[in-house]
């Protein structure tokens, strides 16, 4: 099995998450993966995202911060249909080369993981057949654009949009199975990173997936161990997605299962809206904090992580949406009064209170991953 790669795929979700993951990479010495989605971040061609930055843009500004390379630059749901413009493209035939020339990007921005993901199509959850078939062709394209350029490149893949509950281990295998041969009877390498399901979902501000109910713990559990053990079979390691709301003691339970690295995201988002939100009331801005709500609620960006059943207020999805909107005018000009009442009160920038807050909660993760951590002397912190 391939060593050395992250336990933690931290999704940069804003610019502090970004600093603050750096940050605690730095500070117990170990990797991390930075896994933009293509709605966080794209070729130029595909505009910049929620957060801003184009793919090279994001590319420098990590390496320009990361001195000794602790930072994996990852793709996460890089594929067809994972774009939200490609939904308006004529033809399959178009999907795949906008989503190949994407990958093009990432590979001359020098990302180190590429994820393809092929589960998705305009009508819902790809049939196996026909994501095999895209994911064995962008693998091919991916790694011939690799090889002609030099560029060292590995790859996790999946096709299965992410569910609720855990894989059947039959039929699990039999599909993995069917991946591996193809990718190897074209003289490719096979993936680093397998992601498979897992029991974790994120719906609106919590894990909800069976992992997560106590009914279904000891069944799931028992299901993952199974993957887990199928995937080191063939020498691959098993991701779980969608690991956001755990305690340390569901992290520390999902890799006793057998899970070799974990994915979280949007809870890093909802985390540095919280803090923004209390920061905005604790100095008496409550003017301020509503319009930060408002324009947060009125982006719709919380509906995606809408659950079935949902009971969810407005506030609520106003936190859910709040890092989308970190990019706006309208955010842009909350933030500046915040910093200025801020400046009034307190010696430490915004941006500190807040990096210095998040990095806490991904040392949380990483820390619940293992317990073979160690602090790193201080003069190894991330450069600024």
């Amino acid at each position: 099995m391939e060593v050395g790669l992250p336990f933690l795929g931290v999704g940069p979700v804003s610019r502090n998450v970004l600093d603050a993951a750096l940050t605690a990479a730095y500070r117990w010495n170990t990797k991390i993966m930075l896994i933009p989605s293509r709605s966080q971040m794209d070729a130029p061609e595909y505009g910049t995202g929620y957060t801003g930055w184009t793919t090279e843009q994001f590319a420098k500004y990590v390496r320009a911060r990361d001195p000794r390379h602790l930072a994996l630059l990852c793709r996460d749901h890089g594929g067809p249909w994972q774009h939200p413009d490609e939904g308006l493209l004529p033809d399959e035939k178009a999907v795949m080369a906008s989503c190949a020339a994407s990958f093009d990007t990432d590979i001359a921005a020098g990302f180190d993981i590429l994820h393809i993901d092929t589960s998705a199509e305009p009508t819902g959850e790809a049939r196996f057949p026909a994501a095999l078939g895209r994911l064995t062709e962008l693998y091919a394209h991916c790694s011939a654009t690799a090889e002609a350029t030099g560029r060292p490149l590995r790859f996790e893949i999946g096709f299965e949009v992410q569910g609720t509950d855990v894989n059947d281990p039959g039929v699990f295998e039999a599909q993995l199975d069917e991946v591996c041969g193809e990718i190897t009877s074209q003289g490719l390498p096979l993936p680093s990173f397998v992601v498979a399901q897992t029991g974790t979902k994120v719906q609106e501000l919590s894990n909800r997936g069976a992992f997560s109910r106590p009914a279904s713990r000891e069944r799931v559990t028992q299901q993952i161990t199974a993957v887990a053990k199928i995937c080191r079979a063939r020498n691959l390691k098993l991701k779980a997605h969608n690991c956001d709301y755990l305690t340390p003691s569901d992290v520390a339970a999902l890799t006793a299962a057998g899970v070799d690295a974990v994915n979280v995201a949007p809870e890093f988002g909802t985390y540095e809206t919280r803090i923004l939100l209390r920061l905005l009331n604790e100095i008496q801005l409550p003017k301020l904090a509503d319009q930060f709500l408002s324009l947060s609620y009125e982006s719709g960006k919380w509906s995606k992580w809408m659950a079935p059943d949902t009971m969810a207020t407005d506030y609520e999805r106003a936190v859910i949406a709040g890092h989308y909107v970190f990019g706006s005018p309208e955010f842009h000009d909350i933030r500046a009064q915040l910093e200025r009442r801020l400046a009034r009160r307190s010696a430490v920038p915004l941006e500190e209170l807040l990096q210095s807050e998040i990095a806490l909660l991904i040392e949380r993760y990483l820390l619940a991953g293992t317990s073979s951590w160690r602090p790193a002397p201080q003069s190894h912190l991330v450069a600024r």
